[in-house]
């Protein structure tokens, strides 16, 4: 069994493959370990009844004991044994990857686990050394259920461009709240969780590779799941499958305004929600717009067209067709569009419109 692989290991114990093979130890004569029996104290959360989702991790308490051939206490066995979670969720910083294991067992075992969500397991491996090569005999936990992560979940980080479940294979938390679609786009669909506005980071780009089928702006997703990936400080659900419910209307996008728009821990909070900028200038057209269909607009009057400080892209090219921003340099406009990030870009910040409605011009 290749221990690098802990998600193929444990779909083999599951399926109860060979897995687990006995090795004689030509040192001692002894068989080892066939696999070990993980037990968790206290409460691990049921199907129906998961634990709450911890942004800051959890810890949970184990009792492991070496098994042999004939199911016995394997008492003879002692060494260190390595620790995974697997299918979701990673050992905490700090937390020790391997336990001792002396005369079979090793009893009230802390063990720090975060990022863990939906079905889980905690398992032990004796993989051995370079020195001493181990039997592979593994041992899972009994499944630990924890609620999915919400959008906000998902999200929230102190570090801009990045994500907490960044590479995680997701089930977006929608039991008893709104998530709706304020945008579509040519690749996808943008998503915001009504439920949970005040804090932020509710909202997030539903990366569908192509034109996303049977939504439409307002649409209620009732379930979604897919991949979170971060997309040059962008954040996405990759290939998500989902579910279509009713519908909504009256969307109210967030202003953001020029005290705002410099602030990136402020503006990774409204990442992929509605919102608008009122009375913004229109900077000179410059090379991002000949290259990527981007132009500037100055949120913060005093901003300056040519760092790009104190304003914003707009990619309006494939939305509002009927607006040409050549015939609007130096003017006023109002702007409605989801905002998304993109590290390359000046200014990082894009505000991607939805029609031609989402743009209305204030002065010449």
């Amino acid at each position: 069994m290749n221990s690098k692989h802990p998600v193929l290991a444990l779909a083999l114990v599951l399926a109860g493959g060979s897995a687990c093979v006995q090795e004689i130890d030509k040192s001692t004569g002894k068989v080892a370990p066939l696999t070990f029996k993980v037990e968790i104290e206290g409460e691990a959360g049921t199907e129906k009844s998961p634990l709450p989702y911890s942004s800051t991790g959890r810890q949970f308490v184990l009792n492991v004991r070496a098994v042999d051939d004939a199911g016995e206490p394997a008492t003879w066995f002692s060494g260190q044994v390595y620790l995974d979670v697997a299918p979701r969720g990673r050992l905490a910083q700090g937390q020790a990857s391997t336990i001792t294991i002396k005369d079979g067992q090793a009893l009230g075992v802390p063990v720090e686990v975060v990022r863990a969500h939906g079905a889980t397991n905690i398992w032990v491996e004796d993989r051995g050394s370079e020195d001493a090569p181990g039997s592979y005999a593994t041992g899972l936990s009994p499944t630990i259920h924890i609620a999915h992560p919400t959008l906000r979940e998902i999200n929230e980080t102190d570090i801009p461009a990045s994500s907490p479940l960044d590479g995680d294979f997701v089930k977006v938390n929608a039991e008893g709240r709104t998530l709706v679609v304020t945008g579509i786009a040519v690749d996808g669909f943008y998503l915001t969780d009504l439920s949970d506005m005040t804090a932020g980071y509710n909202a997030i780009f539903a990366h569908t590779h192509s034109r996303p089928k049977g939504i439409e702006q307002g649409s209620v997703i009732e379930e979604i799941i897919g991949t979170v990936v971060e997309f040059y400080g962008f954040t996405e659900l990759g290939f998500p499958t989902y579910r279509v419910g009713g519908k909504l209307s009256n969307l109210v996008p967030f202003e953001i305004t020029g005290d705002l728009v410099d602030d990136d821990q402020a503006m990774e909070k409204l990442e992929s929600r509605l919102v608008e900028v009122r009375d913004v200038t229109v900077c000179p057209l410059g090379d991002g717009y000949a290259t990527f269909g981007q132009w500037v607009v100055l949120v913060d009057p005093a901003g300056n067209c040519n760092s790009g400080q104190g304003g914003v892209n707009v990619v309006s090219a494939l939305s509002a067709t009927g607006f040409d921003p050549a015939d609007h340099v130096g003017g006023k406009l109002h702007i409605v569009g989801d905002l998304r990030y993109h590290a390359a870009a000046r200014p990082s910040w894009l505000l991607y419109t939805r029609n031609d409605d989402d743009i209305e011009v204030v002065s010449e």
